[in-house]
Order: structure tokens, then sequence, then C-alpha cells
């Protein structure tokens, strides 16, 4: 927890990125910002460009000229034309183009003055006229963008307007015009306009014997902030410069210094980063004391450190950047501990966790109770922990926790209930699951036992308690979990024992309590104090009229208009109209009316995070503020709007618990869950009024990602070729407050009509043969709040038509169609030629297949293929895969296409299998191996899809890879499985370099396993319908294949599917084959 949690800006959590997220090393220097939105990190090893979701690091590349320098990035800014800088670690200074992704470096050339001074470069800055300085470890210098040059400007121990020391660690220009430059050897304000041949340096440094100096030499930061204030970080200490106008004008220093006796002086001495954020609030890195944040009213220091037993605390204590991105987010890069992300600004959801180390922090972080009393005490219960005590103003935590050797304890460790005394400030009644009813004086702080008493009738009914009420007249109700409704008189008397009355479910009386799960209990102040009404977990809703003493049910009843749509009430609200709003387990929020019953559910469909809703409280706007099972919602019932919340956004877990709800009467609103509770005013909890830039930050092609000369982001235009029928793009809504609750719409213009929405898990847009023509892709994104940009981002695409579908080409075509009249008769005769090259290519296709089936010990297998046309595409073998004989090869295959072209490459296949396999290797090297030919030797449009089999005849093991093919169905005892391959499976020929993998399995006797190509699963009937892989698993399912052969099996599938295609016209290629282990 924050030393003082009373101060809103002590409700800071911080999300720590790290290289488990992708970032590419701990030690971060500098962060910033660019002009499209991205996020770049300059670490010892490479620079990072984030969006988000995914790191892009560009690191030295010794074999690529245009590559950065060197890895460790010592300084970063961005120019005012886009450029990046970047000062590297004796690397020198590299500008990079992001549109073109290259670098430039300039360097130190000894002997060349216009060079830059040295090759550690520690800072960057553009002045307002557009002039680019760099510090280093030997000078500043200024660059000249026209002439590629710099000038130096150097310490002279003969000059005493020079430079003060040649280490520049920081500058800045302030409103005036002066540019100050912190070295080593003090600060130095340079009056810009001066001739660069003469410059005159105003140096001012530490003086011992004064202390309106400088506190330290080694000057490392330097900020001014919006009010005109110029503050300086030192190695020892933060100095604001109180001055007159004017460089020359005399100076003094107001010094801001760790004390040892104060804990809100600042951390530590050693300053390393400077900041003011847009509300004006000055935080201050240091190199070891974490990050302060500084009230300048009453000049203390707010202190946020590592703590490793706290998460959500700052990951390191050297802190070296610190950034404000375009929405109001605060970075900070840390000298070991990565990025910190200050999550919870925008909406201040203040977090309350234990301290295992801290005793003067919760004891338990389950939350079941929360309520402030009038002097702001804040009591808490907990699972195990007991009653705590919180003071706000004195951060003070007090516990009151079970002594089993002192009656006057509490009775139990679980708290669920606190409730005020009506009329007497100093006593609380404190519920408890498992230790009946406790009344705290807070005077003498002693507890009173109130328990269940199995002897005794009038004690209180149950010891798990769930709910208190003191109504009107000063009776005392209490729903237990499982007890009942019970009523406790309260009475002066203080030596009579206290009666309880109690109130229970009776199945033979219909007026009773509907369940003795009583969950919540309200007064109707409608009812002159005569009526009660109590919310039941698991019997609905009840109306206790005390006169007749009897319940009226409301209950859930599908049959019923207005009747509850669930019976599991965790908790009850009446608003300012009067009307109930009724928390259930399972059925969402209920909108129940007295007189009318229930008016409107409002479950998951309309917008609640969960239907299992625990809590609820009303701001000073009439809206609802629900905790549930999956986050917190602020309701809008006059619009009917929510707004959720989830622990991206500040909360101690999607998940609070049942009770832990309290709105202060100043307005504050407190929820508990399973990780500590949030204390907030509801009237802090804004949207994020960011519109995000959206960009295009990925294209890839048949899944391969594809560097263009040009950035993708940057691009206007993408060209493409017919051959580019599968491409991708990958895109980003660049704020960065909660990115996975970004939202994302696209659309292709000259394709869809309709945009097509969705979400952060799925920020990409594949498309796949697109007809060749122009069009535009368009993506738009919204905020984490639902903020959206609607112009978005866009790229114009053409993608190029083949040859034969260019105008030119068609009107060739047109001419030659005059020639082919002409020589029609030549083409007869090349027609005659073609049946007989066609007759060929069908006994070539029939070749390759086996004309018998094989005799195999132990197996009974055959197999057969009906081409559609004269020759198509499917073809299947048989091959020994060893001289032994010892394993059995089955290959079964289709060619995409048909005709000659897909025989031809079938033919092709089976001959490179065949010479595959005499090299002994194993199936999944097999079809490695011969996946790369396929690639080169067929056409991008053409693939084949192919099953290849191998069969030990000793041990029945079978071994499969299966590139793209129907998956096959093995029959064992009574069902059909599909037999799903190992590793990828794309068809041979479509990728270049995929890698295939293997399926080893036992068979036994009496499995039959079945091959199929798509030629009978997509063989249709007249009326469209395809047989289906179903209908083939339900066929093989019923045949008694114990008592038929493998051909008799093969036959009846052919038979079956002949059968229901009718007399429709076979489509595709048939091919079966059936292995039965004898």
């Amino acid at each position: 927890m924050p030393a003082a949690a009373n101060s809103p800006r002590n409700y800071l959590t911080f999300e720590q990125i790290s290289i488990e997220h992708g970032l590419s090393q701990s030690i971060v220097y500098c962060i910033l910002q660019d002009q499209k939105g991205f996020l770049w990190f300059g670490t010892e090893d490479g620079l990072n460009k984030f969006d988000g979701y995914n790191f892009t690091i560009l690191r030295h590349d010794p074999h690529q000229a245009n590559s950065l320098s060197y890895n460790e990035i010592r300084a970063m800014y961005e120019d005012s034309s886009g450029a990046l800088w970047i000062g590297t670690f004796f690397g020198g200074l590299n500008k990079y183009d992001p549109a073109k992704q290259r670098f430039t470096n300039y360097r130190n050339i000894p002997g060349n003055p216009q060079s830059l001074s040295h090759n550690n470069v520690r800072v960057i800055y553009e002045d307002k006229s557009g002039n680019l300085w760099i510090g280093t470890d030997d000078g500043l210098n200024k660059f000249d963008r026209t002439k590629e040059g710099f000038t130096r400007f150097q310490h002279d121990a003969d000059t005493p307007n020079s430079l003060s020391d040649n280490v520049v660690n920081a500058i800045y220009q302030d409103r005036t015009g002066i540019l100050w430059i912190g070295t080593n050897g003090g600060l130095n304000a340079l009056l810009l306009g001066a001739s660069d041949a003469s410059p005159t340096f105003q140096h001012y440094r530490h003086d011992p014997g004064d202390r309106r100096s400088l506190s330290n030499d080694n000057v490392t930061a330097i900020y001014e902030a919006r009010a005109g204030a110029l503050w300086i970080g030192t190695q020892n200490g933060l100095n604001q410069l109180i001055s007159a106008a004017g460089a020359q004008a005399s100076h003094a220093f107001v010094r801001y210094q760790n004390d040892l006796r104060h804990s809100n002086s600042l951390s530590h001495n050693d300053i390393r980063a400077l900041f003011e954020d847009k509300d004006g609030t000055l935080w201050i890195g240091t190199n070891g004391g974490g990050l302060n944040l500084l009230d300048r009213e009453r000049k203390t220091f707010t202190r946020f450190q590592n703590n490793p037993h706290e998460p959500a605390s700052i990951s390191y204590n050297q802190i070296y950047v610190i950034c404000e991105d375009r929405s109001g987010i605060i970075w900070l890069g840390t000298y070991g501990g990565g990025v910190n992300k200050v999550v919870n600004r925008q909406k201040p959801f203040a977090l309350y966790q234990p301290d295992p180390n801290n005793p003067n922090s919760l004891p338990q972080e389950i939350v079941w109770a929360l309520y402030e009393d009038e002097n702001g005490i804040l009591w808490i219960g907990t699972h195990g922990g007991g009653l705590t005590r919180f003071d706000h103003k004195k951060n003070q935590y007090t516990h009151f926790q079970h002594d089993p050797n002192n009656l006057n304890s509490l009775s139990n460790n679980i708290v669920r209930l606190i409730y005020p005394a009506r009329g007497d400030p100093h006593v609380l009644w404190i519920g408890t699951h498992g230790g009946g009813l406790n009344r705290f004086d807070l005077k003498s702080g002693k507890f009173t036992r109130y328990l269940h008493d199995p002897n005794d009738p009038t004690s209180i009914s149950h010891n798990e308690l769930r709910s208190i009420y003191q109504d009107l007249s000063g009776a005392l109700w209490i729903g237990t979990n499982g007890g009942g409704l019970n009523k406790l008189s309260l009475n002066a008397n203080a030596a009579s024992p206290p009666k309880f009355t109690r109130y229970q479910h009776d199945p033979n009386n219909p007026t009773s309590l509907s369940n003795d799960f009583v969950r919540a209990i309200y007064e109707d102040p409608h009812e002159a104090g005569q009526v009660l009404w109590i919310a039941t977990q698991g019997g609905g809703l009840n109306k206790f009229d005390r006169r007749t003493e009897t319940f009226t049910h409301y209950r859930a009843d599908a049959t019923l208009p207005n009747s509850l749509n669930n019976d599991y009430i965790l908790c009850l609200h009446a608003d300012q109209a009067g009307l109930f709003w009724l928390g259930t387990w399972g059925g969402g929020l209920n909108k129940f009316d007295r007189e009318k019953g229930v008016l409107a559910y409002y479950t998951i469909r309309e917008g609640l995070p969960s239907n299992e809703i625990y809590g609820m409280l009303e701001d000073g706007s009439g809206n609802l503020w629900i905790s549930s099972n999956h986050g917190l919602s602020r309701f809008n019932p006059a619009a009917e709007v929510f707004k959720n919340y989830s622990v991206e956004d500040g909360l101690q877990s999607n998940e609070f618990n049942g009770g832990a709800f309290f709105k202060s009467k100043n307005g504050e609103m407190f929820f508990g869950g399973i990780h500590g509770f949030n204390a907030f005013y509801p009237q802090d909890i804004k949207d994020n009024p960011h519109v995000p830039p959206v960009v295009i930050t990925g294209f890839s092609k048949f899944n391969k990602d594809v560097r263009l000369e040009t950035s993708i982001t940057a691009a206007q235009q993408l060209k493409l070729s017919y051959k580019d029928y599968v491409f991708s793009f990958e895109f980003a809504a660049l704020d960065f407050t909660a990115p996975m609750k970004n939202q994302y719409a696209y659309k292709m213009d000259g394709l869809d009509q309709d945009w097509i929405y969705t979400d952060a898990k799925k920020r990409f847009a594949t498309f796949t043969t697109l007809a060749p023509g122009n069009y535009r892709f368009r993506v738009k994104g919204s905020n984490n709040d639902g903020l959206w940009n609607e112009i978005g981002t866009s790229l114009a695409i053409a993608i190029h038509p083949p040859v034969w579908r260019t105008e030119w080409f068609q009107i060739l075509s047109a001419l030659l169609l005059l020639g082919l009249i002409y020589f029609g008769f030549r083409q007869r005769v090349k027609h005659v030629r073609m049946k007989a090259e066609l007759r060929a290519a069908h006994e070539a296709q029939m070749s390759i297949m086996p004309q018998d089936d094989p005799h195999i010990e132990g197996f009974d297998i055959s197999g057969i293929c009906l081409p559609a046309n004269e020759v198509g595409g499917d073809f299947f073998d048989y091959l020994w895969l060893d001289e032994a004989q010892t394993k059995f090869g089955i290959v079964i295959g289709d060619v995409s296409g048909k005709a000659m072209q897909a025989a031809m490459t079938a033919v092709m296949a089976s001959g490179m299998i065949y010479a595959k396999t005499d090299e002994g290797l194993p199936v999944k090297e097999v079809m490695t191996r011969l996946n790369r030919p396929m690639y080169s030797k067929i056409k991008r449009d053409m693939f084949t899809a192919l099953c290849f089999i191998a069969l030990d005849i000793k041990t029945k093991m079978l071994t499969f890879t299966n590139a793209g093919l129907i998956e096959p169905l093995l029959k064992s005892g009574n069902a059909a499985i599909p037999l799903e391959a190992a590793g990828t499976t794309h068809p041979l020929g479509l990728v270049r370099d995929n890698v295939y993998q293997e399926r080893t399995m036992q068979l036994k006797s009496g499995d039959v396993l079945i091959l199929v190509t798509d030629g009978i699963i997509e063989e249709f009937n007249r009326a469209k319908e395809f047989y289906g892989e179903n209908r083939l698993r339900k066929l093989i399912q019923a045949m008694n294949t114990a008592a038929l052969s493998a051909q008799a099996i093969r036959d009846q599938i052919i038979t079956e599917v002949k059968r229901f295609s009718g007399m429709t016209a076979q489509d595709d290629d048939m091919t079966v084959i059936v292995i039965k282990v004898i």
C-alpha cells in the first residue's frame, strides 16, 4: 500500500512489461511515442517498437549496411519531420526513417571537426527553430541537416564562457528561448541566436557555502513546468530555479533533498528523470529510490517503490525515464525492471490488498464486509483475518481476531457482516460464518457473542449469518445461511437474556418463509414499518407482513408474466424512485415493482458482464454500480446502458464477493472481492476520451510475413498479382490503456458491403481468391471504453490480372479468332490428336494404380479408383518400404484439377514417392522431402492431397502422415472414429517449407481402416446435398464389417454412395481403400 492512502494520487498501480511480454531487454533508458502513435523503448539490447500487443525489435545486423549501428540505446528523439534519432553507447548517432525502415549512421571521424564529437551519445533535442542538438561524452553538437555536418561546442579552460564540462547529460529549451545544458560540471544556459563561432554559456555550479546554489554539479535532468518553473535534477537532489528574466540575470535554487527524518521528503537524491503530467503533477524518477510525486503546495513527496510482495508496485527502484503518451498513460523505464505502465489514472479505483511483510495492512485477501462509520473509520470483514479497523488519515490498521482464551474476543475470524447499531455510534453488530452474532462495544473493545444453542429455541437459529437489519422500532433482524430469519428485540434490561424469534420455512405452510437462506432484508418505508422484504438464495423474494406474520412469495415461474427469472437473490436495492433491483445468481438483474412484479430483466445479453451479481450501490446521478463474478458495472437505468470495468481498469479482481459493498456518507463506494477491495468516487470514474490512431501493422501472403520496401504502416497502395490469392493484414488501435478491450471493424471496398467487427484477439483480416481489380482495405478501431476512430486508416490495393485477362490480350484474342476460323481444319486435326493424348494419359494414370488387391499376411486389403472423366487426379498405390518386406506402404492421393494436367501430376507424384521410399526414410521424412519438388514443379493453383500409410506386418503398428486428404476412418469395435493427423496437414506443393509429422498407433484384430478421397464425401444428390463424412461414418458403424471381406466393404461403400446420388452424374473421382486386420 502507498504510504498515505487518503490521497487520490496514492491510488496508482503499475503494470510491468518485461522480456516475458516481448521486450528485448530489462534496462530501458528512453521512451517516446511517435507521430503515428507507436511507442518506442530504447534498451541495452535493441530498439523496441510497441503497438500494444507485439514488439518489433530492431538491432544491429553486421550484414545489413542500413541497420542500427549498436544495440545499446541511450537516447531517442523524434524530430518535426517524423524521423527518429537514436543515440547509442559508443555507436554514434542514428537517424531512422520509419517509412523506408532504414538507419543512417553518424560517427566521430578522427581528424574531421565536422563529424560527431564523440560516439557515446547521451541526449538528443530539437529546439524551436528545428536545430538538432546532441549531447555526448565530449561536448555539445549542433547538427546541420543541409550540410550533414556537426558544429561542436566544447569546454575550453582558457575561455570562461565556453561549455562548463564536456559530458552533456541533459538539454532543454525554455519558453524564453534559452537552451539549458546539464553537464557533469554544472548547469549551462545558452542564449540561441548568437553566432556559433563565439557562443556564450552562462554557468551555474554548486557552491558548498551557498544553500541557494545548485545542489550538485552532476546535472542529470531538466524540465520546465507549465507554470514556468525550471526544475533541475542532479545526483544530489532536486532543484527549482528561481530567477529574474534573462539568462544573465541573478539566479537562485531551491533544493529538495532526502531527509531520513521525514517520510514525505524526496526518497533518493540521485535524480534521473523529470516530467510534468497533464494535471500539472511533477513526477521524479530516482536512481534507487523509486518514483516520487511532488505536492508543490505542501512541498511534500509521495513515494512509490518496489514491493516484491505487491505485484502492482513498481518493478524496480531505478527509474531512468518518464513519458506520458497522448492518452494520458504514464510510462516508466527502469534500470533492470523493464517498463512500468501506470494503469489507473483515468479510472482511480483505489486498491487495498494485504502485504504479508507489513502487519499494518489488510490481514487477508478475501473481503466479505465493508462499513465506514461516522468518524470516517473503515471497518473490514475478512475471510480468516477477522475484523479490521482502518484509519484513512493515519494509514493505520487495527485487527480484531478470535482468541480462544478470551470470551470477549471475536467469536470467529470469518466476518461476513458489519452493521451499525441504530442510535448508538459506539456499537457495531458483527455477523460471522460459524461464530454467530457479535455485539462489538467500540469503547471497551469487547465482543458479546450470540450463538446457536440446539437446546434453546430462543437462541439464534444458525451460526452462519448473511444479512443484518435494524428496523425503525429498534428490532434487529438477522438472515442466516440455512436457519431462516431471526428477530432480536433489544431492550434496556441487560439482565434479561436475549431472545430470538425464528421465522423459518415450513413446507406445510404456504405463508411461511419460502427459503431458509436469507441474503438481504429491507424495510418498506411506504408501509409504515409494517412490511419487510426478504431476499433468499433459492426461494425468491418474500414480502413479510409483520401484523399477520405471514410471507407472500415472489418466485421464478416461466409460465407467469412479470415473475422473477431466478430464485437465487444475493442482493436487493431500492432506488430513489422506489423500484426494487434484485441481483441474482444466474439470472442477472431483475427490475421489480411492488405492485406489478418484474418489469424487466437485464442479463449478459443486455450488456451485463456476468449473470451472477453480488452487490449494488446507487450513486448521486441514479446510476447503479453492480459487482459481479466478472467485474464491476455501471448501469444507467434511464438509458438502459451498462459500462463494464475489469481488472485491467484497476479492480482487485474480476471476481467480487457477496455482501462486500458499501457507500459512505460522502459518496465514496467500496467493493470487496477475492484479492482485497476497491474504493472510488463514482464521479471520478471517467471514460477514456482518447480517440486512438488506427494503423496497419503487418502484411502477409500465404501466412508468411512480407517485408515491403515501404513500411505497411506508411504505404498508400499495395500492388499484388492474381497469384497472391491468400493475403492478410494485421492492425492495431494505438490506445494503450487496456489494449485487449479495444474493438475493431474492417471491410474491403469492392468486396464487402458491411463492416466486419472483431476484437483484440482477432486483429487481422484474411482474403482469399480476390478477383483482379482495384480495392481499398479499411479498418477502424476503438479504445478500451468504446470510443471509435470512425475514420480509421485505409490502403489501396491493385490486384493485377493474368495476361489473358488484360485488355490488350483480349483485343489480340479477338484478332486471333479470325485466324482460328481460318485454321479450323487444322484445329480438327489437333482435336483428334488431343483425344489420342487423353487416351494415353488415361492409360498412364491407370498404369500407376494396382490392378489387383495385394496379399499381405495378417491383412485383407482392397482398393478401387473410379475416375469421373476420361482422365482425373485421384490415384493410389501399394509398395514395400523395405527389402525385408516387413513394412507395407499404402498411398492414396487427389490432385486438384481435372483432365490431362491432373493425371500427369498424379503420375509424377507416384513416381516421386517410389524414388523417396527407395531411400529407406520414415513416412514423415518422405512427405517432407516430397513437398519441396512438388512445390517447384506444379503450378501455384494446383496441389496434391495425399495420405501415406505404413503397416508393420509383424506388430500391426500403423504409422501415417496426412497432407490434406479426408481423415481416415478407423472402425474398432462398434465405433468409427476419424484419425486426426499430427502436425501440419497442408497439401503437398502448397507451402514450400512444410515439415510433416507422423502418427503411430496400434491396430488389433478386427479393426477396419477406410481411406477415401473427397469424391466420396462430396458426391451430391438431386437436392444438392453432399453425401458427407457423417453419412460415411454412420454407414461404416452400421455395417457388419466382421463378416465382410475388405472388397465387400469397399463395394458396399461405392454402392451406397451411388444409390445416394441417384441419376446425378459423377462429378469427381472416387477412390476407396479398405484395410482389414485379420
